[in-house]
């Protein structure tokens, strides 16, 4: 009887002996793991990546791959680029040189635009270039321009099938609703094919991508910026684990202010002018970097009501703020999201 106890003791004090071991050499690899930052502006915004794990030649590749995904696919300003030549080539239709990536990035935006009922509309060229926002030509369009301009609009004229991309004579693409999207989509199936990476955190302006989870396990810890604050300030911090893709689009980004009123540069498509739908802020959060970039302009065009109904079609999760300071938070995200400014009010 002695003996039988005498083993178990010693079996749970193996256990217990391996199980100290595994927490300490899981702290040591866990101090073990290289931590690589890097700040650029990138697809006209600022980037900010950090990876743990890897080597440090990860993070200026990956800047080299955002580069050529602007320049040689998604950028408008680059006439050899798939969208420049799509431009180029408006009235005529185009299928050679244009990669089965942009063809899957234009069905997804057309899916987001059909279902918005035109909220997102990647045909806006015409209408975004006469604003210019953040440009060197930003100025307030006449009201005959951007009536001209809506006239060469419209997502339901733009055809993408049969491997043939038709847009309609004098139309113009414009992806910037999305464009920061679709390169956190590029960055996080960068960061997956690399080896030795446990987590990273990419961020392309207002949209950003986690992938993984960070060697000690605890929560992506993420900064929702406060929609009428000072610089630097936040509403509130959303607590995520594992892979999420996060898009903020708020009127505070982009503006410029003409006789006290703030022109933002999120346009309506159905008027040409920034959206007036009552919200000043929108964060989705759902599996794709370019259903979440879309997701979150349509849904600042559309509203409170619309907005939610959108996002429940496409099952995401979303925080929408208004001009009251009301926060309305989706079911999912509610016990992940602490407010911090108490000027704002959390809607039920």
């Amino acid at each position: 009887m002695w003996r039988k106890r005498q083993k178990g003791l010693s079996a749970m004090a193996l256990f217990l002996f391996v199980l100290l071991l595994f927490l300490f050499f899981q702290k040591k690899s866990e101090e073990k793991t290289e931590i690589y930052k890097r700040a650029d502006v990138l697809m006209g915004t600022d980037f900010y990546g950090t990876v743990y794990g890897g080597n440090e030649d990860v993070l200026p590749e990956l800047a080299e791959r955002l580069r050529s995904l602007e320049t040689e696919q998604l950028s408008w300003r680059e006439e050899s680029s798939e969208i420049g030549k799509i431009n180029s080539a408006s009235g005529k239709g185009l299928g050679e040189n244009i990669s089965e990536e942009t063809f899957g990035y234009l069905k997804a935006i057309l899916d987001i635009a059909k279902k918005s009922e035109g909220a997102l509309d990647p045909t806006i060229g015409n209408v975004s270039r006469l604003w210019d926002f953040g440009g060197v030509g930003e100025r307030l369009p006449e009201k005959e321009e951007i009536e001209t301009g809506i006239e060469k609009t419209g997502y339901e004229k733009l055809q993408v099938e049969n491997g043939i991309i038709s847009l309609p004579e004098g139309m113009s693409l414009d992806l910037g609703a999305t464009g920061k999207g679709i390169g956190a989509d590029v960055a996080a199936d960068f960061i997956k094919e690399q080896d030795g990476i446990e987590g990273a955190v990419i961020a392309l302006g207002g949209s950003i991508a986690l992938i993984g989870n960070k060697p000690d396990q605890t929560w992506w810890n993420l900064a929702i910026v406060n929609p009428r604050g000072e610089e630097g300030e936040m509403l509130g911090v959303l607590k995520l684990q594992g892979e999420h893709f996060i898009s903020t689009s708020g009127d505070y980004e982009k503006y410029f202010m003409v006789d006290g009123k703030r022109y933002h540069h999120i346009l309506n498509p159905h008027t040409g002018y920034p959206a007036e739908s009552g919200l000043i802020s929108v964060t989705i959060v759902c599996d794709s970097g370019l259903k979440s970039d879309g997701l979150s302009t349509a849904c600042f065009v559309l509203g409170l009501e619309k907005g939610m109904e959108l996002i429940r079609e496409y099952g995401a999760e979303g925080i929408l703020v208004d001009e009251e300071k009301n926060v309305y938070i989706t079911r999912g995200l509610k016990d992940f999201f602490d407010l911090k400014d108490e000027s704002y009010q959390i809607v039920e």
